[in-house]
């Protein structure tokens, strides 16, 4: 049947498309061994029952995913004998992308998940910390700052172990940066040591950086004192907030004891409030 119709291939394209070949020039006969040899890795493929869902998570804009869903889908049946549920979980600040895949004879259809359009208290209801957590990537843009507080609030609510607050706080962070949003610790109901957080730690190391460059262009002595009071101000604005880090900038500019901001410093991870932070700064004046 191949051979008789292999003479004949022009007129079988011509009846299915309504093109003759010979118009488009010179034919080339192919190899018909086609070897399709690609490695792809889903974000998430499970299987619940009899059922396999396939979730990409999308940040930013990607004009290609669409395309690379059509693919997935096409591997996953080869390989597990079903055809997946497909989820876009778009977590971006503009446009999700759209629902289907076309190309000239091929249509894909997947779900596309847009966090923004999903309320927060769906997530912040729940008694898992995990889940209380993505209710940072649902909701407004605009609504961010408010979520982030709702959500610091439950999960020190749920959640009492130090060890593992700071390891949400963490992830809450990471989360918060998708958005430019720099989160705050400012009235945690349980004591925390933040030098122990990723937060802490980047700000203790931006003051020493900023320390260091200082000491390189006008003098060790006051490249430290620099250093210092840039990371007193980093403590103090994951603690309390960035307001009131401005606050106390203009109350260390009056102070030029290593000594004296070594122990502000220090007092900064300790104090309970933020009237004893005020207390222990004037005191060093």
């Amino acid at each position: 049947m191949k051979e008789i119709i292999s003479h004949s291939i022009g007129k079988i394209t011509e009846l299915a498309t309504g093109e003759k070949l010979e118009a488009k020039g010179k034919v080339k006969i192919l190899p018909e061994e086609i070897r399709f040899l690609k490695t792809l890795r889903a974000d998430f493929l499970l299987e619940v029952s009899d059922k396999i869902f396939h979730i990409e998570i999308q940040a930013q804009q990607d004009k290609t995913l669409p395309e690379r869903m059509f693919e997935y889908s096409y591997a996953i049946r080869e390989k597990y004998g079903k055809e997946p549920i497909q989820i876009i979980l778009f977590v971006g600040k503009g446009k999700p992308p759209p629902p289907v895949f076309k190309s000239k004879y091929t249509t894909h259809s997947f779900i596309v998940l847009d966090m923004k359009e999903v309320s927060p208290d769906l997530f912040i209801r729940s008694d898992k910390p995990e889940e209380v957590i993505l209710g940072i990537l649902a909701g407004k843009f605009k609504e961010k700052y408010k979520i982030i507080k709702e959500v610091i609030e439950k999960i020190t609510e749920i959640e009492k172990r130090e060890e593992q607050v700071i390891k949400y706080i963490d992830s809450i962070s990471f989360l918060a940066g998708l958005f430019d949003i720099q989160i705050r610790l400012k009235g945690m109901p349980i004591q925390v040591d933040i030098t122990k957080t990723f937060l802490y730690k980047e700000g203790e190391k931006r003051g020493l950086q900023k320390g260091l460059k200082e000491g390189e262009q006008r003098g060790v002595v006051k490249g430290l004192k620099e250093g210092l009071k840039e990371a007193i101000l980093m403590d103090i604005q994951v603690k309390f907030g960035q307001l009131k880090s401005k606050q106390v900038k203009k109350l260390l500019e009056r102070i030029d004891d290593i000594k004296q901001l070594k122990k502000i410093k220090r007092e900064v991870i300790t104090v309970k409030s933020w009237n004893d932070l005020i207390k222990v700064i004037n005191s060093q004046k």
